[in-house]
């Protein structure tokens, strides 16, 4: 989308990436669960003194993308957390969340073309991510870039185990 600017977050974008990360979620995945369990996994995961901190890591890059000041989506990357044997300068996806009003126009998209550059500029050999089993837009996404399964692990929400597939792209 051309009306739509990208830039690298800062520390000072915690609020306003917590309320825009925990919106989408909800969003997409809140059908999902027993309301404690989400309200659990949002205080964990989405909290502007947790984004703040994740922000403040030299070793986290987040990416925005704002159209009219708002945000409508944003990538975040950082070393592999997922429990598997990868290389020492590997990297992870760990969200790539879009605005539903933005979705199909490019803004994912422009977003990876992020992650895939900071990764390699880290001398990354392979970008890994996580995956619910049941997000086929999600998966259909990653494999145009050449993402590959590897395995599965648990993905906990409050009490609730999600199935998640790992991928990887050797890069």
């Amino acid at each position: 989308m051309s009306d739509v600017l990208y830039r690298t977050a800062t520390p000072d974008h915690a609020p306003a990436l917590a309320a825009f990360a925990a919106q989408t979620f909800i969003e997409t995945f809140a059908h999902l669960y027993p309301p404690e369990d989400l309200a659990a996994y949002l205080a964990k995961s989405y909290a502007p003194a947790i984004q703040r901190e994740e922000l403040s890591d030299p070793a986290i890059g987040t990416w925005l993308a704002l159209r009219d000041g708002a945000l409508v989506g944003y990538a975040m990357a950082g070393p592999v957390d997922v429990k598997i044997a990868h290389g020492a300068h590997d990297r992870e996806l760990y969200r790539l969340y879009v605005a539903g009003a933005v979705k199909g126009a490019g803004v994912a998209q422009a977003l990876m073309r992020k992650v895939l550059a900071w990764s390699k500029d880290a001398n990354a050999e392979a970008l890994w991510l996580s995956v619910w089993e049941s997000n086929k837009r999600a998966q259909a996404f990653y494999k145009r870039y050449g993402f590959e399964h590897i395995g599965e692990h648990k993905f906990m929400v409050g009490c609730v185990a999600d199935r998640d597939f790992i991928w990887k792209l050797v890069l």
